[in-house]
């Protein structure tokens, strides 16, 4: 899994300025506390490396793939990451931050949502 992992120096500013971002929200009241640790576990989420572990796990196994054309190979990538981003989104949402921690994570981003599109 080691190398997976992406800590680069740009990944790690990148980590921090949107950390900060999020922090400069919840500093000034526009989002709560579990809101913010749930965005800064998405933004964690990001130092694994998506494209090199569909590549090597999953379409490696299928000689086709290796014929494709480019934007074929990035649309399968695009389409598998969102599947993995989404399996990851729900089980930090409904098992881990719900079930486990019984924090109604669910509620505060329908709010948020209904928040924004009001404006």
């Amino acid at each position: 899994m080691k190398q997976f992992l992406n800590f680069s120096k740009g990944q790690f500013i990148r980590f921090l300025l949107l950390s900060a971002f999020m922090f400069f929200f919840y500093y000034e009241g526009m989002i709560s506390l579990t809101l913010f640790l749930f965005f800064e576990i998405i933004l964690l989420i990001q130092f694994i490396n998506v494209k090199k572990y569909l590549e090597m796990k999953l379409l490696n196994h299928y000689p086709a793939y290796e014929h494709l054309p480019g934007w074929a190979k990035w649309a399968i990538i695009i389409i598998a990451y969102l599947l993995i981003f989404m399996l990851i989104k729900w089980i930090l949402i409904n098992i881990i931050l719900e079930g486990i921690f019984h924090i109604p994570i669910n509620n505060e981003i329908q709010e948020l949502a209904n928040y924004s599109s009001t404006k």
